[in-house]
Parts: C-alpha cells; sequence; structure tokens
C-alpha cells in the first residue's frame, strides 16, 4: 500500500493550491447549482486521466530504466523549482469566466478545457512520471500511485464544492498565499527526498 500512500500524500498536497480554477469551480456551484459543479469536477478528473495517459503512453517510448538515475535528478529538479515558485508567486483571486456555463455538459467540457490547456496540469503529471519510475516498476504499484492523486484531488474538490460559498467569502489573497507557502515547502522537500533517491 506505499504506493497509495504517497499518491495520497501528494494529492493532499496539490489539493491546497487554490487559485483561478477552484475560483471558476465556486462560481459554478454557487450560480447553477451542485450538480453543474459536480459535472465540472469530473470534468477536470476526466482531463486529468487524459494527460496521464498521454504523458504516460508518450514518455514510455523512451529508455528511462537505462537513465533513471538522471530521470530521478530532473524530475527532483522540478519538483525544487515547482515548489519555489509556488512559494514566491501571488496568488490571484480572480475567477474564470464562467458565464457562458448553462448545462451540465457545458459544465463539464468548461472542467476538461480548463484543465487541459492549463500548462502547470501538464508539467505537474510529467514530473509525477518521473516519480514513478523512479519508484515503481509493476503497474499495479503505479496504478495505485495515481489513483491516490485522483481520489486525494476528487475528494478535496467536493469539500471545495460542499463549502464554495463560505470559501470564497473568507478566503483572502493574504491568506492563500500563506497556504501557498506551506504548499511550496512541501514539493521543495519532495523534490530534495528525489534527489537523495537517486543519489
Amino acid at each position: 500500500m506505499e504506493p497509495l500512500f504517497k499518491g495520497i500524500i501528494s494529492g493532499i498536497t496539490i489539493s491546497f493550491l487554490i487559485g483561478p480554477i477552484f475560483f471558476a469551480l465556486a462560481d459554478i456551484t454557487i450560480s447553477k447549482g451542485w450538480k453543474c459543479g459536480l459535472s465540472y469536477v469530473f470534468g477536470v478528473l476526466l482531463s486529468d486521466v487524459i494527460i496521464i495517459y498521454l504523458v504516460e503512453t508518450i514518455l514510455q517510448q523512451f529508455p528511462f530504466d537505462s537513465i533513471k538515475t538522471e530521470v530521478g535528478l530532473i524530475g527532483g529538479v522540478l519538483l525544487i523549482i515547482f515548489g519555489i515558485a509556488t512559494f514566491l508567486s501571488k496568488t490571484s483571486i480572480k475567477a474564470l469566466d464562467v458565464t457562458n456555463v448553462r448545462t451540465l455538459l457545458g459544465a463539464f467540457v468548461k472542467g476538461v478545457t480548463i484543465n487541459i490547456f492549463n500548462p502547470f496540469v501538464t508539467v505537474w503529471w510529467i514530473t509525477m512520471f518521473t516519480t514513478v519510475t523512479i519508484y515503481y516498476v509493476h503497474f499495479s504499484e503505479k496504478f495505485l500511485f495515481y489513483f491516490g492523486i485522483l481520489l486525494m484531488v476528487f475528494l478535496f474538490d467536493l469539500l471545495k464544492m460542499r463549502f464554495a460559498y463560505f470559501l470564497k467569502q473568507k478566503l483572502t489573497a493574504n491568506n492563500l498565499n500563506k497556504v501557498k507557502k506551506v504548499v511550496g515547502v512541501c514539493l521543495f522537500i519532495f523534490g530534495l527526498m528525489m534527489i537523495v533517491k537517486v543519489i
């Protein structure tokens, strides 16, 4: 169960990053109802699965088994860069435009497109692929790791939906910046741990 546990920890860490995509979810949930909010969450989840599949399919074509040390170093450095960037960046509390969302299908498509066209999401999953490559060999281990991440992201999105109105009112840019600093430190530590693992 170790891969599942590591996936859960990674999923919890990334779930605390609250930005424009969250505020879009909050706006959809508040203005269109919980069904549209849930449809939006499923759209985000599907896009994550698509990105994972594409990353795994494309990057598995390369002989990473012979350069695991280099892959681990790259993944570790990426996580450290993520951590520093997250720590230093300022939070935007401006929501993405969701005025064109009128149906469940529209909310679902919005979730898919917002996530797929977010470059941070793709780079994050590439970094997670390097983690999988370093730590795990069997398909079952990889599946549990990815499942742990997606499960936490999904559950936290449900919590964000449930408390959307409260969170939108109470979360200030200052408070969110404090959360981002904690997440940034966690990502930095994860990167160091990966580097130590392979050297």
